[in-house]
């Protein structure tokens, strides 16, 4: 019987299928199972990669950043630690093809965004004893900015305060020389009368010379006025701008301020058709004095020259009488509008005062023997000298926090423990203001605590009725009772500006020996009175007083921080953390400081359950991580 294989080789295909729907599948699962023990890999050595975190950075600001020098360093050491994974592949074989990291992101890019975000992470995992809540802080940040608004309404107002006081001077000035052509005239008219020639004539040369200074103290007046009303009008604009960040009440303080001013320059307009008339005055009585001093010429001359008989007597009386009745014609003039300041001496204490708190006021508010820091910041590229543009907007919470974290971990005059290659020694005023010279840092943070203190104690002044009424009492005292009325307002207005100033000055100076000042004053926190202001110009000592209650200097300086552009904080934060790590690590850069660091691998694998002279297939994974 002839046999048939035809069922032995459809069984054979069966198997030859099964076989080779076996190993397809099982070459599938090790593919999808070398695909993520790859993935695996990738993210195991990018993690050992991220975990070389600068450890100074960390130990002092507890930020962590991955320093590297170029992506090959960071490319270089994944494939270390990802050779090893696939050297123990095991039933996933595979050979690297090429690693690359694709992009790095450093601290310094995105606005400083980037440091915002380590520094919340820390600090919202801390205990922090905050100075104010995050519901207060809106109302503090309001407050602050409308101190400021205050502080520079009053700069402004007080520059004009200033400018009617030199208006007022330029008047006197011209009384003066009116005063000084009345008494020449009296003292020809009384020489004449003595028939002293040779004495009229030297008078009458000084008051000519008077004569000829009208024209120029009448100009030196009327460049005053113009430049005072221009002035103001122009100062009005800049305040209707600062207006918008006052409260009503202040508002309305400043609108009434400046009706104040312009009540001055009205009435210094009535007064201004007087003295300009003053010129022309000047100029006939100059005509008549030469005249008169030509006649006096003439007699002299004709009596020295007489030769009568011995017998007939010379009646000089009658040759004098006509001169002296011509100079009779002189019209002396002497202002009649009221003008000028009474006390001179209490409004240049009050100059003083004004000049204090300008350059170099900084030994005024140091207590004595206080050595000052002469380091500066290290000669390198900083990060905020080329801030990267964007970053978001900080809320006030986050405001808070970054303030906190600052005066945990940065150094403020007050802090006392020397710390050997630390940088900078007042960290945190770099932090509000960017100097390079710690001296320099110094004189500005206190000059902003300064205009802090100055708009919140103007804001305190003009909320006392009886403070109000003190301030214009003193400026009624400074202009007397024969000055302009509305000048004594526009001089009040300085005087509470200068108050304010002055209790600024013993404000920053208690702060700076270590007290304490209350953000807002009540009466009882108030300092000066106006005879204490007043000996302060005088003897330019400003004495700090010994107070525990309200905010420490730290606090003020959180404040500073809490007003600031935030991303122009973040760079100098990093500028602080550079300047620190630099002095131990030299050549360190915050530019080098990766805050995110994405790689991609390539490999190639050869499949398992393959033909001879499969070339195999490649794997690609992309990862990344952030601190």
């Amino acid at each position: 019987m002839k046999k048939s294989g035809q069922i032995t080789v459809f069984l054979s295909m069966i198997l030859l299928c099964i076989a080779a729907l076996l190993c397809g599948l099982m070459e599938a699962a090790r593919t999808a199972g070398a695909r993520c023990y790859l993935r695996v890999a990738a993210d195991s050595a990018l993690d050992s990669v991220m975990a070389g975190y600068h450890r100074e950075l960390w130990a002092r600001y507890r930020i962590l950043l991955r320093e590297f020098d170029g992506k090959e360093e960071l490319e270089d050491e994944f494939s270390q630690y990802f050779d090893g994974y696939l050297e123990a592949a095991g039933w996933y074989p595979a050979e690297r093809l090429s690693v690359s990291a694709d992009q790095v992101t450093l601290v310094t890019d995105d606005g400083g965004d980037h440091l915002r975000q380590e520094v919340l992470d820390y600090m919202k995992y801390g205990v922090w004893t905050l100075d104010f809540s995050e519901d207060q802080a809106g109302e503090v940040l309001d407050g602050i900015r409308e101190a400021g608004a205050v502080q520079e309404t009053s700069r402004l107002y007080g520059a004009c305060s200033a400018q009617a006081l030199e208006l007022e001077e330029a008047i006197e000035t011209i009384d003066s020389i009116q005063q000084s052509q009345e008494e020449l005239w009296e003292t020809g008219r009384r020489q004449l009368a003595d028939r002293n020639g040779r004495g009229f004539l030297n008078t009458g040369e000084a008051l000519l010379k008077e004569l000829g200074k009208v024209p120029g103290a009448v100009s030196e007046y009327s460049r005053r006025a113009d430049r005072l009303q221009s002035q103001l009008e122009s100062v009005y604009g800049e305040i209707q701008e600062k207006m918008e960040e006052m409260t009503p009440g202040m508002k309305a303080a400043a609108e009434e301020e400046y009706g104040r001013y312009q009540s001055y320059t009205s009435k210094d307009g009535e007064r201004r058709g007087e003295i300009e008339g003053l010129p022309a005055l000047a100029e006939s009585n100059g005509e008549l004095v030469k005249g008169v001093m030509e006649e006096a010429k003439d007699v002299m001359e004709y009596i020295a020259n007489w030769d009568g008989d011995e017998d007939e007597e010379l009646d000089e009386a009658a040759l004098w009488r006509p001169v002296r009745r011509h100079l009779d014609g002189f019209q002396a003039r002497t202002l009649t509008c009221a003008h000028g300041t009474a006390d001179k001496e209490k409004q240049s204490f009050l100059e003083n005062i004004r000049r204090m708190a300008g350059e170099g006021f900084l030994g005024l508010v140091l207590p004595e023997g206080t050595p000052i820091s002469g380091d500066a910041i290290l000669e390198q590229k900083l990060p905020s000298e080329e801030r990267g543009e964007g970053g978001s907007a900080s809320g006030l919470g986050e405001r808070l926090l970054t303030g906190e974290y600052c005066g945990q971990f940065f150094r403020h005059f007050l802090d006392t423990e020397d710390e050997p290659d630390a940088g900078l020694r007042y960290q945190i005023e770099y932090l509000a203001v960017g100097g390079k010279e710690d001296r320099q840092n110094l004189a500005e943070a206190a000059a902003r605590l300064l205009a802090v203190r100055e708009g919140l104690n103007l804001v305190h002044i003009l909320g006392d009725g009886n403070k109000r009424a003190q301030a214009r009492e003193l400026a009624a005292a400074i202009v007397g009772v024969s000055g302009l009325l509305p000048l004594v307002e526009v001089v009040a207005v300085l005087v509470m500006g200068v108050w304010a100033l002055g209790e600024a000055l013993v404000d920053v100076r208690t702060l700076l020996a270590g007290g304490k000042v209350p953000l807002i004053k009540s009466g009882e926190d108030w300092n000066l009175s106006l005879d204490q202001l007043l000996e302060l110009g005088k003897t330019g000592q400003a004495e700090e007083r010994q107070n525990q209650k309200g905010f420490s200097y730290e606090s003020y300086l959180k404040l500073l921080l809490f007003a600031a552009d935030q991303r122009v904080l973040l760079y100098r934060m990093m500028d602080v953390m550079q300047d620190t790590i630099g002095r131990i690590e030299p050549g360190f850069l915050m530019e080098r400081c990766a805050w995110r660091v994405e790689m991609s691998a390539v490999t190639e694998a050869a499949h398992l359950f393959s033909a001879a002279g499969n070339s195999g297939y490649r794997l690609e994974t992309n990862i990344g991580r952030s601190y």
